[in-house]
């Protein structure tokens, strides 16, 4: 069933603002739990905004919770967001920019389909909150009394960190407006350790859209190190992954504004002496000569865990090199698909996750990968014998908002399982790029990891059977 809803898509087929709230309470009483009214009813549109006494729904009684913990997270002063909603005013000054947004569904960012899966911190808007939002909006956005503000909410738990690593220095980004730069972060430790928690600290939060932490094992960090001394200035430029020529590395961890750190003390990723860590910045200045950024990765280490947790790669290894994965000049749709049963031979390519050939194993986050021109793609379980299963399907691909996504029920595969794997671009004229104010012209694309090629990669989470 999961299957034909994503081909239907396909036939017709962000790390970014995130929900502040613990995980597990993204369903739970909201304003609109408050708000003593049919939130789906026609809201009266002669509802002034200043006196409340004619006034169905207001900020303080009825929308700064959801505003609050689903968008002032991001838009509050000095953060990426373009606008601060952190105060009744702010709210009802820019109300006729949120209903486009909401209705869209664009705001807050969660690319997932809720028809697919469900992923812990879940930072979509519940459809009550929407109707909610829109009403007040409609109504006229009153603010109301202050006396009527609800409770704050439960503070952040507080994490002592056992690795604060900086940028090896301040970068003052160049690229209007995207900047993308990778850094080479030594790994000070002399012993196995498990990396159990994770957080990013921008420095200057109004131009850090987002960051991907990738482990390099201590084989590779020579690569990575090349990289950095070819390029003029502190880091390198990099696009999409960190470079190298593979595809292979692990992802540590991602933020985006509004990501609250994770912790969790049963599972981790080990990580050997002698690794690196490269930490990709997205840049997003307004305009260059900026101030200087030197971000800091903050890291919780274990020297054990009860489920040791490993990132691997999944993609059709032929798509690598020749041309079995062209997108034509021109083509508004393009699809490549890759299925396989990974239990047969995912000892071989992998075997420091610890699962043998012919072993099941549990996925625990899933992710996908495109550039610029992904359009929609999804990852499936067909099931021997039983019904599909849907991982992830990202129904509206957009490059800025991607990230991880872990299963709040950790999926495992057995052995004749099959991981399906689909992508679907769009490389019409009208889709191009604008390059020096000029659209360029469609040219035949390929895998790659620059700005005009294209990838369909999944990246897995994974552990053997506990």
């Amino acid at each position: 069933m999961i299957r034909r809803l994503a081909l239907a898509a396909l036939g017709v087929f962000a790390l970014g603002c995130q929900n502040s709230a613990p995980a597990g309470d993204e369903e739970g009483a909201s304003a609109a739990d408050t708000s003593g009214g049919d939130t789906t009813a026609n809201a009266p549109t002669s509802g002034t905004t200043g006196d409340t006494s004619e006034a169905r729904y207001t900020y303080y009684r009825d929308t700064k919770a959801i505003l609050d913990k689903h968008c002032a997270t991001c838009h509050r002063p000095g953060d990426v967001a373009p606008f601060s909603l952190e105060t009744g005013e702010e709210a009802q000054m820019f109300a006729g920019l949120l209903a486009p947004a909401i209705e869209a569904g664009t705001m807050p960012p969660w690319p997932p389909s809720s028809e697919c899966n469900s992923y812990e911190h879940d930072r979509s808007l519940p459809a009550a909150d929407r109707e909610l939002l829109l009403a007040w909006i409609a109504d006229g956005a009153a603010i109301g009394d202050p006396a009527d503000a609800p409770p704050a909410g439960p503070a952040a738990p507080t994490i002592a960190w056992d690795l604060d690593m900086p940028l090896p220095e301040p970068y003052a980004a160049t690229a209007v407006p995207d900047d993308y730069r990778c850094f080479v972060l030594d790994w000070p430790e002399d012993q196995l350790k498990y990396v159990i928690g994770f957080d990013v600290a921008p420095d200057v939060r109004p131009i850090v859209h987002h960051a991907i932490a990738f482990l390099i094992p201590p084989s590779g960090v020579s690569t990575y190190k090349n990289l950095d001394a070819a390029d003029d200035g502190p880091g390198y430029s990099c696009f999409g992954s960190p470079g190298g020529g593979g595809f292979s590395q692990q992802w540590l961890g991602a933020w985006a504004p509004g990501t609250q750190p994770s912790l969790d003390e049963k599972r981790g990723i080990p990580v050997q002496p002698g690794s690196a860590i490269v930490l990709q910045m997205h840049y997003h200045p307004m305009a260059s000569g900026g101030p200087a950024d030197q971000t800091r990765l903050k890291l919780k280490l274990a020297d054990s865990v009860e489920v040791p947790l490993h990132v691997i790669p999944f993609t059709n290894p032929n798509w690598l090199s020749g041309d079995s994965m062209k997108i034509p000049a021109g083509e508004p749709r393009t699809v490549h698909e890759f299925e396989v049963d990974l239990t047969g031979f995912l000892g071989d390519f992998f075997p420091q996750a610890g699962v043998k050939n012919g072993e099941p194993f549990v996925m625990h986050e899933v992710s996908l990968h495109m550039h610029t021109r992904g359009r929609r793609a999804s990852l499936e379980l067909d099931r021997a014998g039983a019904d599909d299963v849907c991982a992830l399907y990202i129904p509206d691909w957009d490059f800025s908002w991607q990230g991880g996504y872990k299963l709040r029920e950790p999926l495992t595969v057995q052995p004749g399982d099959r991981l399906r794997l689909t992508c679907e671009w769009d490389n019409s004229a009208a889709n191009q790029p604008i390059e020096n104010g000029v659209q360029v012209d469609p040219a035949d694309l390929f895998w790659g990891e620059g700005t005009g090629d294209e990838m369909c990669l999944s990246v897995l989470t994974i552990s053997p059977v506990h």
